[in-house]
C-alpha cells in the first residue's frame, strides 16, 4: 500500500505540472522498464538490448515533450529495429523490436497527451482514475466473489468476476469523469461506455503482460517496487491504456474538446 501511494503522488504531482516535469518522469521510468525488458528477453546480452531500448525510449519521450509524435514514433522504431539486427532468429527479432516499441511507444504518447490540448491534464488524470478504480476493484472482486479463471496458464489468480467488477468500476469512474469535468449531458453515457472501454484494455494490457512474463519464465519483471515487483509489473494497465487513449486522440484530434466541455 505504501509503495502504491507513493507511487501515485509522484504520478500525479508529475502530471499536474506537465511539460518537463512529466517528461522527467517517464524517462525515468523507461530506464527501469528498459533494464527490466532486456533482463527478461535477452539475459545473455543485457547491456545492449538496454542500450538500444533506453535510447529509442528516451528519444521518443524526448521528441513528445516537444509534440514531435512522428518523430518520437520513428525515433523508436529505428533504434528497435538497429537493436533487432543482433538477434538470429524470427523470434528474436520479433521480441527484441517489439519490446523496444512496447516500453517506449506508451511512455511518448504519455507525455504527448498530457500537453497536445488544454484538456492534457484532464485526459491524464481520467486515465488515472479510470485504471486505478479497475485495478483495485478487479481485485477485491476477483479476491471476495472468485468464480471460474480467465486463463490459468497466464495468471491462475485472475478470475472472470475480477474482470467484470473491474470494468463496472471503470465505467462507473468514466460516467464520475464526465461530471467533474462538466461534459454536456448528452456525452455522459459516452463517458460511461469510455471508462468500461478503457478498463477492459487495461485488464487487458496486465494480462498481456502476465503472458510476456510466461514466455521468458519469470515471476516478476524485477524487484525495484517494494511489494509490486517491477515497473512493467505494475504500470501495464495503463500502459495499454495509454496506446488506446494515444490512437483515438491522435486520429480523432478534436473528440476531447467535446467529452472535457469546461474541464477541471
Amino acid at each position: 500500500m505504501l509503495s502504491s501511494l507513493v507511487l501515485a503522488s509522484l504520478g500525479v504531482t508529475a502530471a499536474w505540472f506537465g511539460g518537463p516535469w512529466l517528461a522527467a518522469a517517464c524517462g525515468a521510468a523507461v530506464v527501469a522498464m528498459s533494464y527490466e525488458w532486456a533482463r527478461m528477453s535477452e539475459p545473455n546480452a543485457i547491456m545492449p538490448a538496454f542500450a538500444f531500448a533506453l535510447a529509442g525510449s528516451l528519444g521518443a519521450v524526448m521528441f513528445s515533450s516537444w509534440q514531435h509524435l512522428a518523430y518520437a514514433f520513428g525515433w523508436l522504431v529505428l533504434c528497435s529495429c538497429l537493436s533487432a539486427l543482433r538477434r538470429r532468429t524470427l523470434a528474436g527479432v520479433i521480441e527484441t523490436a517489439g519490446g523496444a516499441i512496447y516500453i517506449g511507444l506508451p511512455a511518448a504518447l504519455f507525455v504527448w497527451l498530457r500537453d497536445r490540448g488544454p484538456e492534457g491534464l484532464e485526459t491524464i488524470l481520467a486515465l488515472f482514475a479510470i485504471i486505478w478504480a479497475s485495478d483495485v476493484f478487479a481485485y477485491f472482486g476477483g479476491k471476495i466473489i472468485g468464480g471460474p479463471k480467465i486463463a490459468r496458464g497466464l495468471s491462475p489468480n485472475k478470475t472472470w468476476s475480477g474482470i467484470i467488477s473491474g470494468v463496472l468500476a471503470g465505467a462507473l469512474t468514466g460516467f464520475g469523469c464526465g461530471y467533474l469535468f462538466h461534459a454536456g449531458e448528452e456525452f455522459r453515457m459516452a463517458w460511461l461506455l469510455i471508462g468500461a472501454l478503457i478498463a477492459f484494455t487495461g485488464l487487458m494490457g496486465d494480462l498481456f503482460e502476465s503472458f510476456l512474463k510466461r514466455r521468458f519464465g519469470v515471476k516478476d519483471a524485477s524487484r525495484l517496487i517494494p511489494g509490486h515487483g517491477g515497473v512493467l509489473d505494475r504500470i501495464d494497465s495503463l500502459m495499454a491504456a495509454t496506446l488506446l487513449v494515444g490512437a483515438a486522440l491522435a486520429f480523432g484530434p478534436r473528440a476531447t474538446s467535446l467529452l472535457f466541455g469546461a474541464g477541471l
